[in-house]
């Protein structure tokens, strides 16, 4: 029966169809985000998490499909990102699993790998919801039973797969209150009938397919070099935000691109940080905002501060150690300072994969580590990476905003000091963070209904604890709303961070304002220098 089964050469071929197909869809899927802030990303963590998963097997030529699905799930296991990407780098796992020494890929291997998909997705999720990426998926999957020996052939297999999964996508709303209340389907079960579409059809599309999967540049990264950190602004009319992504793939690792037509956001690690600026330019754009930062000059520093600080103790090693995610260098500087033995950049808009986790673990000494994600998309990644570790008993504490992280750290020192060990001091951090609220200070990405607010693309946007508290075009009055709905009673110190495109001198402004019109409560200020963001404020 001709389409009946494909060989290796055959699937790494749809693979990349399906890696391409989701390419196209990047912009469209971080747009899905239920919340309208400039860091919608989950398109962009889908795409990296599969082009980390590309970059295992692109120089791969085997006709065993199980090497093929075996190598892809473990490029995405370590290259997952996001939530998303995360939960899509198990099915792709699982779906490896289901291959496991076969040879050729037939329709009754298809449904069983699918089945063995959405098993161990599910699995890996300690609460699912219906709704998501996982509905789609099981869904999807579902529809196979109905082929069951009715000798359809492969490709009407996929066919079936990939309709079955845009019409389980169509109904996320209906399962999903709040992706009904904004209007959209989920981002990530969008990521999934992208990629699908893909595997389905199996020709490559983009133009610049080659050149995005070759991944040259993220392997120099991968080695254990960091190179430069470069952050800048990109400003003009009319800029293409998707060719800049896909030019600047080519030129380092690492790369977030966000924004709009009028202002874009680049994140990117380069060997030399003059490239990705005179390509900004000769793209025709002002630039403004402009960091450099030497990382493997500051990777050196931490460990040469770490072996001091161990040395003086005369410990062997800490016997804890902690890892944490951060944006921006005064963030980042906040958690070395409070003895944090490893900072990975990340945050809003650009999140570390498990395998920058899994690296950060490696490097330390200490037998016993903490991990504080400092962001709900970033927890599934980090606790992956703990899943994976051998040797040493890893801990993903569940801090969902960098300010728990702060909070978090502090009771750290306590704990250190009081020489206590894992169990108490989790505790002591736990509670700390529990214990403090976090208001985030952001502008609309687009026009959007909330609730009962009526929120204009700009409007600054005040989250509380990861909810929309507040949305105004005057940033003082969304930040008082978003106090409004604390009991102060309960808080003494709010401490406002504030972010790369705010001056002290703005922020000093702010808080004297604040001081006056919210009672009761001490307010102090640090810099930040986050990106998206232009102000933290912790309030404990």
């Amino acid at each position: 029966m001709p389409n009946s089964c494909i060989n290796g050469r055959t699937l790494k071929r749809r693979i990349q169809a399906g890696v391409d197909s989701l390419a196209q869809q990047v912009e469209t899927i971080n747009q899905l985000n239920v919340f309208p802030v400039p860091d919608g990303d989950t398109g962009i963590n889908m795409y990296h998490t599969l082009q980390r998963a590309w970059q295992e097997i692109a120089e791969l030529d085997s006709e065993d499909v199980s090497l093929i699905a075996d190598r892809f799930a473990h490029g995405a296991l370590m290259g997952a990102r996001g939530n998303s990407g995360t939960i899509l780098s198990q099915l792709l796992r699982g779906f490896a699993d289901g291959l496991a020494q076969a040879s050729m890929l037939s329709p009754a291997q298809l449904r069983s790998a699918c089945q063995a998909a959405v098993q161990q997705a599910y699995m890996s999720v300690a609460e699912p919801s219906e709704g998501t990426i996982l509905t789609v998926a099981r869904e999807a999957t579902a529809s196979l039973q109905r082929c069951a020996g009715s000798g359809v052939s492969l490709k009407e297999m996929l066919k079936t797969l990939t309709s079955a999964a845009e019409v389980s996508l169509d109904n996320t709303p209906n399962l999903l209150p709040i992706l009904k209340e904004a209007g959209v389907v989920d981002a990530g079960g969008m990521g999934l009938v992208a990629f699908l579409r893909g595997l389905h059809c199996g020709q490559t599309k983009t133009p610049y397919s080659r050149a995005d999967h070759s991944l040259s540049a993220p392997k120099a990264g991968a080695a254990g070099r960091y190179g430069y950190d470069v952050q800048f602004l990109m400003l003009g009319q009319r800029l293409d935000m998707a060719r800049a992504r896909r030019d600047l793939e080519e030129l380092g690792w690492s790369v977030i691109v966000v924004g709009d037509e009028q202002t874009i956001k680049v994140h990117i690690h380069v060997d030399n940080p003059a490239i990705p600026l005179d390509y900004a330019i000769r793209m025709g754009a002002v630039l403004d905002d402009i960091v450099v930062e030497n990382m493997d000059l500051q990777s050196q520093r931490t460990v040469v501060g770490r072996s001091t600080a161990q040395a003086s103790a005369g410990h062997d090693s800490f016997d804890i150690a902690v890892i944490a995610v951060a944006d921006g260098d005064g963030m980042q500087a906040v958690f070395r300072d409070l003895n944090c033995a490893a900072v990975i950049q990340g945050g809003a808009g650009h999140n570390p994969a498990t395998e920058d986790f899994i690296s950060a673990i490696k490097q330390l000494n200490s037998r016993q580590i903490i991990i504080l994600p400092n962001d709900r998309n970033i927890f599934m990644a980090a606790q992956q990476a703990a899943d994976l570790i051998a040797g040493k008993k890893v801990t993903v504490l569940r801090t969902d905003t960098v300010l728990q992280g702060v909070s978090a750290m502090l009771a750290f020192g306590d704990a250190t000091d009081a020489d206590a060990d894992l169990e108490t001091t989790l505790a002591k951090m736990n509670g700390a963070s529990s214990a403090t609220s976090s208001i985030e200070i952001t502008r609309a990405s687009r026009d959007s209904k909330f609730r009962a607010m009526n929120i204009k693309q700009g409007d600054h946007i005040a989250l509380l604890d990861g909810m929309i508290a507040a949305a105004a075009a005057d940033i003082e009055a969304v930040i008082v709303a978003a106090f409004a709905e604390l009991d102060l009673t309960e808080y003494e110190l709010a401490t406002v961070y504030f972010g790369a495109d705010v001056t002290g001198l703005e922020c000093e402004r702010l808080v004297r304002r604040l001081t006056m019109t919210i009672k009761g409560l001490e307010f102090e200020s640090v810099y930040g220098g986050q990106s998206l963001y232009p102000y933290l404020i912790s309030v404990e």
